[in-house]
């Protein structure tokens, strides 16, 4: 900030860019000419914000923040702006800014007018030009939006090209000539080759292919290739109060309107499956949890070796436990991108799926034990049955402030409504599970405890006598019936050969 000289005021100039075209306002650089020009003729100091691009919203202001917040230090005689109109074109923002400068003593200066806020003359001058500018804004947008719709309507693509176009100098779609072959082999591989989303991904990533950012496709991303009806040749906008437009043949095709519209028929298919019931794919699908970090694993099919890989051969890949990092949604690992990863290593899922089962085994003899001891009188198992209580109601504690995280997450912008209503939704489905488990520790005695062994070793000697492979979904359901958590941790690898890992099984 310049020093202020005796007797000089000192002003906050702020210069503003709007993003509405208007073809009378003035950019920045003449801004900050015609102003200079003013407090040097009326022997001012000055400090300059100045905001390119800025929004009408105020919160969408950085500049604006700060001079504000410089504004009430009370160093400042006033604000000098071109016109009324660079602070703001909304009346009631404007209302804002005038109780402001009332309550701070300051002026605003223009080019033709310094108002003072403490007299009512200028207020109603300065409400009848913020009304005047309120008014001009609205006309400005309805030309922009009529502008819009004309030019969507010729066939012109607003925002960025998808992957697979270019834009011409009038903005319209051209095919991009290498990512829009990746698109056709997309399309092909869905609706053709029978892959699933994951599993084009991985080819995708097998063959070196990448996105324009340089970054490998997720299944997300995949996805919305797969719905985008611009590869179909057509323009598609839904515009708040107007009728849906939809422009054919408003640039070239990279998918014929058949294989787009068998695709979109697969994904309704894939969608009609509730969440609920794609669970439990896998045998061991959410029993997996890291003792170090608390993540729960994932699984993913990988190729077992170089030769099944080349050839695509489905038959030669196996089912993999992930690690840690790689076990994380996107957010997740957007959020944890400069921490250091756990060490946690993955491992073939057969290895970690037989260790359980023999786990599960011997706890049935430990079962017939404890159901011994407890008719012939032993009452140890109450001690448990609180501590128990007290680790759930911890958990259910845990959960209530995790929710707050994700309330908090959405104010600050950093989940969209939709992540974070899904976040608390499953935050309440683990505090009413957490919930129904303390209802049935309630009154526990010797006979509910017993029938409750009984109806484990039951699972349990009916999870082990059936086919693993040919019941995945069944015998994870009995596994989420008896087991809680199964804490899994591998230090090394297995580059080199098969590596120890270690089991703690956590049961009901």
């Amino acid at each position: 900030m310049k020093p202020v000289k005796a007797g000089k005021k000192l002003v906050a100039i702020y210069v503003r860019k709007s993003r509405l075209k208007d073809a009378d306002a003035l950019e920045i650089d003449r801004q900050l000419e015609l102003l200079t020009d003013y407090v040097e003729a009326n022997n001012m100091e000055y400090e300059v914000f100045s905001e390119e691009g800025s929004s009408e919203d105020w919160d969408g202001r950085p500049e604006l923040q700060r001079m504000l917040m410089e504004l009430k230090r009370n160093i400042y005689d006033g604000v000098l702006v071109t016109d009324q109109d660079r602070l703001t074109r909304d009346r009631t923002d404007f209302g804002m800014f005038v109780r402001f400068m009332k309550s701070e003593g300051l002026l605003l200066f223009t080019l033709n007018k310094t108002y003072n806020f403490m007299n009512d003359d200028d207020i109603f001058t300065s409400g009848i030009q913020s009304e005047m500018d309120n008014h001009f804004m609205r006309m400005t947008k309805r030309k922009l939006r009529r502008g819009r719709i004309q030019a969507i309507k010729k066939g012109v693509y607003f925002g960025i090209a998808p992957y697979g176009y270019t834009k011409d100098d009038s903005k319209h779609l051209l095919p991009h000539p290498e990512e829009s072959k990746v698109v056709e082999t997309i399309y092909d591989m869905y609706v053709n080759q029978g892959y699933n989303q994951t599993e084009i991904v991985e080819q995708l990533r097998l063959r070196g292919i990448t996105t324009r950012a340089g970054q490998p496709f997720s299944v997300r991303g995949l996805s919305l290739i797969l719905t985008n009806v611009a590869y179909r040749g057509v323009v598609h906008y839904e515009l708040e109060g107007e009728d849906v437009i939809n422009v054919e043949e408003a640039h070239p095709a990279l998918i014929d309107a058949d294989t787009y519209n068998k695709a979109q028929k697969l994904k309704e298919k894939h969608r009609k499956v509730p969440q609920a019931s794609q669970r439990g794919v896998y045998t061991l699908s959410r029993l997996l949890v890291c003792p170090k970090c608390n993540q729960t694993l994932s699984f993913c099919m990988k190729y077992g070796n170089r030769k099944g890989r080349n050839k695509l051969d489905k038959d030669s890949r196996d089912l993999y436990v992930l690690n840690c990092h790689a076990s994380k949604g996107h957010k997740a690992k957007q959020e944890s991108k400069d921490k250091p990863r756990c060490k946690n290593n993955g491992i073939k899922a057969s290895r970690v799926q037989e260790a359980i089962l023999e786990e599960l085994r011997q706890h049935l003899s430990e079962l017939d034990a404890v159901i011994e001891a407890i008719v012939a009188g032993d009452n140890s198992f109450l001690s448990k049955v609180a501590q128990e209580q007290q680790e759930l109601t911890l958990q259910y504690n845990k959960l209530d402030v995790q929710k707050k995280r994700v309330q908090d997450g959405f104010k600050a912008g950093i989940y969209e409504q939709e992540e974070a209503t899904e976040e608390i939704k499953k935050i309440r489905e683990q505090q009413q599970s957490i919930t129904e488990l303390l209802e049935s520790l309630e009154g526990a005695d010797a006979k509910s405890e017993v029938d409750k062994h009984k109806k484990a070793k039951v699972k349990i000697e009916q999870l082990l006598s059936m086919d693993v492979e040919e019941n995945p979904t069944k015998v994870n359901k009995l596994l989420h019936d008896v087991i809680d958590k199964v804490y899994y941790w591998k230090e090394l690898n297995d580059v080199g050969g098969e590596k120890p890992f270690e089991i703690k099984v956590e049961y009901k």
